[in-house]
């Protein structure tokens, strides 16, 4: 390995006027690319497609409707909704969204919609009506025989608040344009949906707007903020870098380097296809501050050679030499890192996963092979050379020489008795940690956020909200026209109704109910099922398909459960009620089967179990591939051992971190976990590489570890502190997710590299073999 890395580095410095246009070239070749991403959100994409409850979703959304859906409500500030002003503006705001690109028309519900009816018994029998006329003219006196219509039907409390006091417009969007097939632009349906706020909201009318479109393009407008604090970071760092270094031309070269890769990331993800999802716009500065750390290691190695007497392109070669093979395996370590979370089968992880690893392979050329070349053109003044070399190589490092000290066995017998204390402790707040949502509303933003205040206004004043899972009970054909199957469904919905967090259910069952009563003068006696076929399909009479109470053949039937919210609590409650739920063992009942799930909800509890399926598995996957990099670099599992063990420290207690901090392991969360790692790994292989040279050389293990800590040590704290402020800044973002993310990167990245600093040097004096590693020639020799 080490002729290799030494022949690459002697051909990298001969023929470096090559390189150097050579990537220049690839380097505008991709920047001119990269300038066409877009941002790709896609509904399905955060959909575990192969998860059984998914499955059902998949076969019976084109009969019952999708999860994909927007509430526009009205709400009046002043009286209730029956005034002529109100009752215009909810029959213009319902032609607007009928024609929302995007819109399934035939799903639109509203007052003015034709699947809006009511059902009642006079003399003549049975009398159906739309409860809004056909011909219906906005005066007072039509408007009071609405108010009358709706007393009578099923629609106070999902279209019309209790209070009078609002009405809503739900509609279903389609993913993809059925005539081209081109995804549907989120932002343009967004878009709409604020012309017709901005259009309809007065003094007395206000508007409350959620749903999966809504909800993005305010995760995109949060998103870009990513910017603004990206561009501090790069200021941070570059001021931070200066200071370090001593020199502009390290600074500027660094920083170069670092954003070449993110320009090669963004140009290769956009030749593949790919966009940048809203959810996942972190990555690019990820990558950044990836390659800055890298960066840091190599400007920081050059320079000890330049202070060592050694010429510019000297020095550069002796850095590739020295760094190709660590530094190479710390970037695979990176990659394998993002490429594990590939395992949970959700597409817009596994395109994270895609993106993320591009951005770290590329570094291998940036950071490996430019920054080299860069460097053997870079110089510094003999007076800042003699200067900084009376500082760094011939003075004492007190601090250093202190972190040296748990190189021994006594001092580090300590550290390796709080790291166990401190697993403990990860691991028992490990088992509080929420699948899924914390919060309830829109996690992702703030609770005072419009997005959240629209949420909390609609689940306040409707009994339907955007959280609903729905059930599909299936039966044999024309189940619903038999009793015992009917009674099984209606049991069925009286166990899930009181279960805590359902606001409530609605259902064939329950309207059948109210339409027996109506068979029977009205006598609440008659509040049930009926128990015969004719009976039962009396009860049905006037029910349309579009009303998506049943399937054509009536073997099928959905049970909508509205809930307060989606609380990873709330939703493993109704999920394990649903599961717990006693059929009949024989009779017809028996043949009734109850099939999770539909609905917002169901999406939701199907993606909770497809991350906690994949944690576990992730994890394992995770440390395996890193410990297999690290053996094939040190060729020795004691050395794995010793980079490994820190980083899984570090990962349990991030969890604890996270329960601390009330955050839920979910898709937006799950890869900075392995994110953590990848990054983790870099230190620790940087310091045990360098030690291990010493160690070679004739040095104790204590002794090697200072030494490696002069050479490589003030690299890697300084690179962990660089990332920590940089990602700290994210504190303050509009996003509460991003917020979230910042503090939770921010510990990743200054723990772990306190984990290889202290944990590490504690490990070796424990498991290092010092005088076998002296005469050792394998894994790394220089």
């Amino acid at each position: 390995m080490a002729r290799i890395s030494a022949w690459l580095a002697d051909n990298l410095i001969r023929y470096r006027v090559a390189v150097i246009i050579s990537l220049a070239v690839l380097t505008a070749f991709l920047g001119y690319h990269a300038s066409f991403l877009r941002m790709d959100p896609g509904f399905t994409k955060s959909i575990p497609l192969s998860h059984p409850y998914m499955q059902t979703y998949t076969e019976y959304t084109d009969q019952f409707g999708g999860a994909n859906v927007i509430i526009v409500a009205l709400m009046q500030e002043e009286g209730d909704i029956f005034n002529v002003d109100f009752f215009k503006t909810l029959e213009k705001a319902t032609q607007d969204v009928l024609f929302i690109k995007g819109v399934d028309r035939s799903s639109v519900t509203s007052l003015f919609t034709p699947n809006v009816d009511y059902v009642l018994v006079n003399e003549e029998g049975f009398a159906g009506h739309r409860v809004v006329e056909p011909d219906f003219k906005p005066n007072q006196e039509n408007i009071e025989q609405v108010r009358r219509n709706l007393l009578v039907s099923q629609h106070l409390g999902r279209l019309v608040s209790h209070d009078f006091q609002g009405a809503l417009i739900r509609a279903e969007l389609v993913d993809k344009d059925p005539a081209t097939g081109e995804p549907l632009d989120y932002r343009e349906v967004a878009e709409a949906l604020e012309e017709i706020r901005g259009r309809y909201t007065t003094e007395n009318i206000d508007v409350k707007i959620i749903g999966f479109a809504k909800f993005i393009d305010d995760v995109i407008q949060g998103a870009l903020g990513v910017v603004l604090f990206f561009a501090i970071a790069v200021v941070i760092t570059a001021v931070m870098l200066y200071f370090y270094s001593n020199s502009i031309q390290i600074t500027v070269l660094a920083i170069l380097v670092a954003m070449t890769a993110v320009i090669w990331q963004l140009g290769t993800i956009r030749l593949l296809g790919y966009g940048i999802d809203p959810l996942s716009i972190l990555v690019p500065f990820l990558i950044l501050a990836i390659g800055v750390s890298h960066a840091i290691q190599m400007t920081n190695t050059w320079k000890l050679e330049v202070l060592s007497g050694a010429d510019s392109r000297t020095a550069a070669r002796e850095s590739f030499n020295k760094l190709f093979i660590p530094g190479t395996t710390a970037l695979l370590a990176n990659a394998v890192g993002f490429a594990v979370i590939m395992i949970i089968d959700i597409d817009i992880i596994q395109e994270l996963g895609v993106t993320a690893s591009i951005g770290v392979a590329v570094m291998v050329a940036t950071n490996k092979f430019m920054l080299p070349v860069l460097l053997s053109y870079a110089s510094m003044p003999p007076k800042t050379v003699e200067r900084i070399r009376a500082r760094i190589l011939v003075q004492e490092k007190p601090f250093f020489r202190f972190l040296s000290g748990f190189a021994d066995r006594k001092r580090g017998s300590v550290v390796i008795l709080v790291s166990v204390v401190l697993l403990g402790f990860g691991w028992w707040k490990w088992q509080s940690l929420i699948i899924g949502d914390s919060e309830a509303g829109a996690p992702e933003f703030w609770p005072d956020a419009r997005y959240n205040q629209d949420i909390q206004a609609i689940i306040t004043n409707f009994n339907v909200g955007i959280d609903e899972l729905t059930v599909i009970a299936e039966m044999p054909r024309d189940g619903c026209t038999t009793y015992d199957m009917m009674k099984t469904v209606d049991r069925f919905v009286w166990h899930v109704s009181n279960v805590e967090g359902v606001q409530s259910v609605a259902t064939l069952s329950s309207v059948m109910k109210d339409r027996n009563v109506g068979n029977n003068e009205g006598h609440l006696k008659f509040y049930g099922l009926p128990r015969t076929a004719p009976g039962l399909g009396s009860a049905m009479r006037n029910i349309e398909l579009n009303q998506k109470l049943f399937n054509d053949t009536c073997e099928a039937i959905p049970i909508r459960i509205f809930l307060w919210d989606h609380k990873a609590p709330t939703l493993n409650r109704v999920v394990e009620a649903v599961r717990n739920f006693e059929r009949p063992t024989e009779g017809g009942g028996a043949e009734v089967d109850f099939r999770l799930a539909l609905g917002t909800a169901g999406v939701m509890a199907a993606t909770n179990e497809a991350v906690e399926r994949a944690e576990l598995t992730m994890m394992a996957a995770l440390f395996t591939a890193v410990g297999i990099l690290c053996y094939l670099t040190f060729l020795s599992w004691r050395a794995s051992l010793c980079i490994l063990l820190p980083l899984a420290l570090v990962s349990l207690l991030a969890n604890a971190v996270m329960v601390m901090l009330n955050i839920g392991l979910k898709v937006s969360t799950l890869p900075v976990v392995a994110l953590g790692v990848g990054v983790g790994v870099d230190y620790g292989i940087y310091l045990f590489a360098r030690t291990q040279a010493h160690i070679r050389s004739g040095l104790s293990l204590k002794d090697a570890y200072y030494e490696g800590l002069k050479q490589a040590g003030t690299a890697v704290i300084f690179t962990a502190t660089t990332m920590s402020v940089g990602v700290a800044t994210w504190f303050f973002s509009d996003l509460k997710f991003q917020s979230d993310m910042g503090v939770l990167l921010a510990y990743m990245f200054f723990v772990n590299m306190v984990g290889a600093v202290v944990v590490l040097p504690a490990l070796a004096a424990w498991l290092i073999d010092v005088e076998k590693e002296r005469h050792s020639t394998r894994g790394l020799s220089h």
